[in-house]
């Protein structure tokens, strides 16, 4: 069998497996963008799922457009211009086009990202500004969610006439799929929108790629709706960040149907739950740190025998990547402790990693091959690390059964292993 490349850092790892072992790789499907990406954008704004064309919307003279801050890879520079055209055609005065960065509970964003974001001419065209969670003044409160989660949002998006949003519809670890109104309710949500929202994650539907019963999702869609979501656009992208297909219109109805769209990309049957699963979140920067790699074993722990192995091969140039993550992890002795120590709390932001990389930990043994990390860290993350697979592999391998099944999943954070045993 060929060397296997696997994603490591900025650096490839070719790893050459042993004959014994049963190989499977479940990697992202090669699916081509589209011929015109722009035309593609066009062709979803004038043909919106599930509502009327934004040209018929009526009595408008303010616009809110929430897009999502440089930490996510949202093409805005081809979603925004035919938008904002659209919107001038109508007569709306451009400086009545209010376009708020989401930021979620990341740092406000500034003027030079504003450009890499959306490009000079848009900037200097409509108003922009960056959304700020802690700000009070900046939020207001539109009521609660059945589920009892405040909604407070940003007013200037509350406030306008006509309101739009954009983003990307991309696996996620306890929403499902990104996209849909999660641009409104996390990008311009208040802090304690976002806490109670994601303080959800605990139920065992908060899972990767499910949508139905998943009361994150459900929450994220009710706020869309009680704040009045107009209008959205949403794009799925393949590997190389290439729109693939966008969808536009309703916030529910536009966004499932991207979805559908999405599962025929990401997801990825396998024949059987593996006894190792070798996982690379996708190289840099996907591994920049250990608060990001840890994604991979969220998709890694889908297809793990309960008590099998998990090696996550993951650079971390950077590091831990977060303290409380850290110092939450290095103050318990077992996994389960944190899972029940989050539970017994208020939503806090570092903790909930330290959950979710311990409800991985609960289920399979877990390797780490990591330059970043040192064998100190790898303790408090109650891992072992190791300099090799070979190494790895040499020390686990009388603990495996006899023609063991071993998966690669070499860009895992944008795959979907479905198993179809």
């Amino acid at each position: 069998m060929e060397k296997i490349k696997i994603p490591y850092g900025k650096e490839i790892i070719k790893w050459s497996p042993p004959k014994e072992f049963r190989i499977e790789i479940v990697n992202l499907k090669a699916v081509q963008g589209a011929s015109n990406q722009i035309e593609e954008v066009i062709r979803a704004i004038e043909s919106p799922i599930g509502t009327k064309r934004l040209e018929d919307f009526r009595d408008v003279t303010k616009v809110a457009i929430a897009i999502s801050d440089l930490t996510r890879p949202v093409p805005n520079k081809l979603l925004i211009p035919p938008i904002v055209n659209k919107l001038e055609k109508m007569g709306i005065d451009p400086k009545n086009i209010f376009i708020i960065v989401g930021t979620g509970l990341h740092r406000p964003s500034n003027k030079e990202e504003f450009i890499k974001l959306l490009g000079e001419e848009i900037v200097d065209k409509v108003t922009v500004i960056s959304h700020d969670a802690n700000d009070k003044n900046m939020n207001i409160s539109c009521g609660s969610t059945g589920k009892g989660t405040p909604v407070v949002v940003n007013k200037y998006y509350v406030e306008a006439d006509l309101k739009v949003l954009t983003g990307m519809i991309d696996p996620h670890q306890f929403v499902g799929f990104t996209g849909g109104a999660k641009a409104l309710a996390i990008g311009l949500g208040s802090k304690e929108l976002i806490q109670a929202n994601h303080s959800m994650l605990t139920d065992k539907k908060c899972q990767l790629g499910m949508l139905e019963g998943n009361p994150a999702r459900e929450d994220i869609d009710e706020i869309g709706r009680i704040v009045g979501i107009d209008f959205i656009v949403n794009v799925i992208l393949n590997n190389d960040k290439e729109i693939v297909k966008v969808v536009a219109g309703d916030l529910i109805e536009a966004h499932r149907k991207g979805v559908e769209s999405a599962r025929e990309i990401f997801e990825v049957p396998v024949k059987e739950k593996a006894d190792v699963v070798i996982v690379s979140p996708g190289g840099f920067p996907k591994d920049l740190n250990i608060y990001q790699a840890q994604k991979g074993l969220a998709h890694a722990s889908k297809v793990v025998k309960d008590g099998g192995y998990i090696i996550l091969v993951a650079d971390c140039s950077e590091g831990i990547g977060d303290d409380k993550f850290y110092n939450t992890m290095n103050n318990f002795k077992e996994p389960q402790e944190i899972i029940e120590h989050f539970k017994s709390i208020d939503f806090e932001m570092g903790v909930h990693k330290a959950f979710l990389w311990c409800r991985t930990l609960a289920k399979a043994n877990v390797y780490l091959l990591s330059k970043g990390i040192n064998q100190e860290n790898a303790c408090g993350l109650m891992v072992e690390k190791r300099d090799s697979l070979e190494t790895i592999f040499a020390e686990i391998k009388e603990k495996l059964p006899e023609n063991a099944k071993v998966i690669v999943m070499p860009k895992a954070n944008s795959t979907i292993p479905v198993v179809t045993e």
